[in-house]
């Protein structure tokens, strides 16, 4: 137990609500629900976590959210790389500690859907499991125990109780509230008798996902793994794979150079659009490989949507008022919010490979002047009827429905 409370924990204070990125097309979906026998009802701030690891340890997959008032049983879905032999773990976060673990469970290899039914959870044990972290040059290690937190730092043990917080979950120590671990979900706060350290992150790295290009006459794909490069050509009659060199970078561009292939690839910062689909990249990628000079894009579009939130500057060319807010915030699990022009919203979005589009969309009641009513009512409608996006070459980004209306928004 204390194992899966060890490797649970890095995922509460490392990964946080960011999740795992893993490569759709190279994984498959396992999935479930998380239970326990005794009759005791989930808090209102209950969190629930859900892990794959490989046999050697790494991080493959993950998933993480909110009960938002929901009671066991909690179903759940993940996305681990095919072919993969590991362990699965759950457990339910209760201000800011495991209130309830999984034993691991079993995984074996394979690429299809898998649903493993009831991951069974109980109490966690009382001995402590301790999770590395690190302040700038400091190492620290904290320790959860049955009712607090023990800090381990420069040779000394602090005991600290939880105290309220208006976010996250804050630890202090009894006789010194200078002293504290405050838990920020990916990262965390430290004061050691009011000396703040710096940010402090999970010792433990996060695989990144590899960096994929496209293009289209002949169509190539190429996917860059840490140092290896895996680039298929002519519609896949031809493979190469080889090990990448250090790159040369200038000026937002990096250039890798590979003579015994007779091949340089250019990824350059710049968005692109793919030729046949239209649906925009966050970087434009050259092949030069023997006498020809091939182009596409690469990385993730939704890198494009995802990050600060949009102000919404026009709906289908006219300005939104000034005295009007409407904003759009792409978050994690493919969910989008914002304000709409009155109330607040949310709801889900999809993005494939052709296009954008966006599900059910809630919302508060709130009553406004009718100047507000009119825009929201406006913005929703359009953004009920959005199918692509395009991001302009100022940073900028429209939504654009069926009928090629747009929506415009800026950072």
């Amino acid at each position: 137990m204390t194992v899966v409370l060890r490797a649970l924990s890095l995922v509460y204070l490392l990964v946080g609500a960011n999740g795992l990125a893993v490569a759709e097309a190279d994984t498959r979906t396992i999935s479930g629900q998380l239970a326990y026998l005794q009759r005791v009802a989930l808090t209102p701030d209950s969190i629930a976590v859900v892990e794959f690891r490989a046999d050697n340890g790494q991080l493959q997959g993950e998933t993480r959210f909110a009960s938002e008032g929901r009671q066991v049983p909690l179903p759940f879905a993940l996305q681990v790389p095919n072919g993969t032999k590991g362990e699965i773990r759950g457990a339910i976060w209760s201000a800011g500690r495991p209130a309830w673990v999984s034993d691991p469970v079993a995984i074996a290899a394979g690429d299809e859907p898998l649903e493993i039914g009831t991951v069974r959870l109980q109490p966690p044990s009382p001995t402590g499991f301790r999770t590395l972290m690190r302040c700038g040059e400091t190492e620290i290690e904290i320790e959860s125990l049955d009712d607090h937190l023990r800090l381990h730092v420069d040779g000394k043990t602090l005991d600290l109780f939880p105290t309220p917080a208006a976010s996250g979950a804050k630890f202090t120590a009894k006789d010194d509230p200078e002293t504290f671990f405050w838990s920020k979900g990916n990262s965390a706060l430290v004061s050691l008798d009011g000396d703040n350290l710096p940010e402090c992150l999970a010792a433990v790295p996060v695989e990144k996902a590899p960096f994929r290009a496209r293009g289209n006459e002949p169509g190539w794909n190429l996917a860059m793994r840490g140092e290896q490069l895996d680039l298929s050509l002519d519609y896949g009659t031809r493979e190469i794979k080889t090990q990448l060199p250090e790159p040369v970078e200038t000026n937002a561009t990096r250039v890798y150079s590979l003579p015994e292939q007779n091949l340089s690839i250019r990824i350059s910062e710049h968005t692109c659009s793919d030729t046949m689909t239209g649906m925009p990249y966050p970087s434009t990628v050259e092949l030069e490989i023997e006498d020809q000079r091939l182009t596409g894009c690469g990385g993730e579009p939704r890198a494009l949507l995802e990050g600060p939130e949009w102000t919404v500057s026009s709906l289908d060319g006219e300005p939104v008022p000034d005295e009007v807010s409407v904003t759009i915030n792409f978050l994690d699990d493919n969910r989008v919010a914002g304000s709409s022009g009155c109330n607040r919203f949310m709801g889900g979005y999809t993005l494939t490979g052709e296009g954008l589009s966006f599900g059910q969309i809630a919302g508060t009641m709130m009553a406004c002047p009718d100047l507000q009513m009119q825009t929201e009512q406006r913005f929703l409608g359009l953004l009920q009827a959005v199918n692509r996006f395009e991001a302009t070459p100022d940073g900028g980004l429209q939504l654009i429905t069926t009928d090629n209306k747009r929506i415009s928004a800026e950072r």
